[in-house]
């Protein structure tokens, strides 16, 4: 019995042991393992609610409470199936626009997708990255490169209201659906507010 004893306690020693190495090991385990980095490579990769949540107080959080999403696609639709793109007027304009988040300061915050600066262009400028038309008393922004400020799940927030260099109107402040071309696969325009300076 007395045998049967120590056996049964040198046995528990040696699971004890067993447990304390194996955790010992899983630790160093985890601690050699560094966790992934989460790293936001293109702006455009946020939905709207993801921006909204990543934003801070100071970056312009609040820009999103209480504001209703207008949806103006239909002025994009006329554009593009009028002129699949192309120039229709006199008044129509080519932009180069800085499709990120307007901060504070007057400058762009990269880290996030919208509008923080326009420069109206010649329509030949080879620095234009934009055409603009106006519709339904809408101005229609059409991207012309890979760029733009439309978040992952079709949406465009302009925080604040944007003036146009070399130009005399100022773009609204609003949360913008993005118009979907089904033909291209990709959100392809957006219609935005707009007054004209006085």
């Amino acid at each position: 019995m007395k045998k049967h004893r120590i056996l049964m306690g040198a046995l528990a020693l040696a699971v004890v042991a067993a447990t304390v190495i194996a955790c010992t090991k899983e630790k160093e385990q985890q601690q050699e393992t560094p966790e992934p980095q989460q790293q936001t490579a293109n702006p455009n990769d946020l939905t709207l609610a993801e921006m909204k949540e990543a934003l801070s107080w100071e970056e312009g959080k609040a820009f999103f409470e209480n504001q209703p999403i207008k949806d103006y696609t239909s002025a994009c639709e006329m554009v593009l199936n009028d002129c699949g793109g192309a120039e229709k007027s006199e008044e129509d304009a080519s932009f180069d626009i800085a499709w990120r988040w307007p901060s504070q300061d007057g400058g762009c915050n990269s880290v996030y997708a919208g509008i923080c600066k326009v420069i109206k262009k010649d329509k030949d400028s080879a620095q234009q990255n934009a055409k603009g038309y106006f519709e339904q008393g809408k101005l229609v922004i059409v991207p012309t490169s890979e760029e733009n400020g439309f978040t992952a799940d079709g949406y465009l927030a302009i925080g604040m209201p944007i003036e146009s260099q070399n130009d005399s109107i100022i773009i609204q402040e609003g949360i913008y659906s993005v118009y979907f071309d089904e033909e291209q696969g990709r959100y392809s325009a957006v219609a935005v507010d707009f007054v004209v300076k006085p």
